[in-house]
């Protein structure tokens, strides 16, 4: 629970503030907890200053866009959350996606835990780990260490800090690589209250030979695709729809094993690129590609590559597997049955899922033709997604607008800044 949140929320209600904040502390802290009344004095003491700063002096303050998070589609792995990191790309200069970055042979990416797993550590330090180690041996590196980014609320059990980090290790010891830096703060500071965990891990990889970046997949190319055993989006989905047996079959590594594999000498020049279907599913991996290309997707093959257990849990949930993370690698080849014969060689289940084609007919299409649409939003895989839904009320053209807006005015504060760095 957010009390700085709560006291923004409320302002300059002061007695309102001050009712919700003391309700707040003592639902996590108990009626007895001796601090509340002088804590709530100076929550409403601190929130009234920074308000009042953030109207005198331009620096404290943010471009007012109007779009919430959650309903522009943040995160959520759709088409809105495209149109964000569109912008995000745009303000960095970097403007295409792509799995992780290189500067001067490094290869470096990061992954946030997934949000709902943030009551099972374990599980969230695994698949976090997992997932930022696969986006840079995906791109041909050798990974060669971690950062660990990890926040605790007030009220969370340290036993979290000690799983979540066992968790992490599972994947690092695995490879035979270290944590080299590592990050243990409180969300909030003093201010959010509770047990939920977040937070983040970076890679850290050595260019191997090849970087697989997505400008060199070609018209042509055939998509070979290992088995998808999911992540924490399947964990996830597995875990609030009581479908725990799926749990462990998430707990492998197989697709990095797969990276390794490809990034051999005797294999590595007949691959053009690769990528893992994670945040969006095929849906989204298409919309990714470079502009002029799409995909025609032999949708059974696909389907038959998905672990067994996975498809079964998605089929009778009725979620679509094309529009979610299965945690399958991608690659991209025009001699795709030497691609199939090493993988096999490795015990790695695999099949050819299609080919790249020009986007004439849309960013992804079956074998008859017929476009396959991304959603706004990823398939909702919960109970509360399926609630929320995959629509908004905001059209695309609103939030590429106010985006914009905004980016004009962050652009300009960031340009000041530069300009008074340089003369100091």
């Amino acid at each position: 629970m957010d009390l700085e949140g709560i006291a923004r929320r409320l302002y300059p209600n002061v007695e309102e503030m001050r009712k919700k904040i003391i309700e707040e502390i003592e639902f996590y802290k108990g009626k007895d907890y001796q601090l509340k009344e002088q804590l709530t004095d100076a929550i409403i003491e601190e929130v009234k200053k920074s308000i009042i700063a953030s109207k005198i002096e331009p620096l404290l303050s943010y471009p007012v866009t109007g779009l919430k998070a959650g309903e522009a589609g943040l995160g959520s792995r759709g088409k809105g959350d495209h149109i964000i990191h569109e912008k995000i790309l745009s303000l960095s200069g970097l403007n295409k996606f792509e799995d992780a970055r290189v500067n001067k042979n490094v290869v470096v990416s990061i992954d946030g835990i997934h949000s709902r797993l943030a009551y099972f550590p374990f599980l969230a330090g695994f698949h976090a780990t997992r997932a930022a180690l696969r986006d840079v041996m995906v791109k041909g590196a050798e990974p060669i260490g971690v950062l660990v980014d990890i926040h605790l609320s007030d009220d969370s059990d340290l036993g979290m800090l000690l799983d979540f980090e066992a968790g992490v290790m599972s994947v690092t010891e695995f490879l035979g690589i270290p944590i080299l830096a590592g990050s243990t703060l409180r969300i909030g500071g003093d201010l959010v209250i509770g047990e939920r965990i977040s937070g983040g891990i970076g890679a850290v990889g050595l260019l191997k030979k090849v970087f697989f970046s997505r400008d060199k997949i070609e018209e042509g190319d055939y998509i070979v695709m290992t088995e998808g055993k999911g992540g924490g989006t399947i964990t996830t989905t597995a875990i609030y729809n009581g479908f725990y047996d799926v749990v462990k079959e998430t707990l492998s590594l197989v697709d990095l094993v797969t990276c390794r594999v490809i990034s051999e000498e005797f294999i590595v020049n007949k691959v053009h690129s690769a990528t893992d279907i994670t945040n969006g599913g095929i849906r989204a991996t298409a919309y990714e590609l470079p502009e002029n290309l799409g995909i025609e997707l032999e949708k059974e093959v696909f389907i038959s590559l998905i672990n067994p257990k996975v498809y079964e849990m998605l089929n009778s949930l009725g979620i679509d597997p094309l529009g979610l993370s299965i945690d399958s690698i991608a690659i991209f080849t025009k001699e795709p049955d030497v691609i199939l014969k090493k993988l096999t060689e490795s015990g790695i289940r695999a099949g050819i899922i299609g080919r790249i084609v020009r986007a004439d007919k849309g960013k992804l299409v079956d074998e008859r033709g017929n476009r396959l649409e991304m959603g706004f939003r990823e398939s909702p895989y919960t109970p509360i997604k399926k609630i929320i839904g995959n629509k908004t009320s905001y059209s695309e053209e609103l939030i590429r607008h106010r985006l914009n807006d905004a980016l004009k005015l962050v652009k300009e504060k960031k340009e000041n800044v530069l300009k008074t760095l340089k003369a100091s």
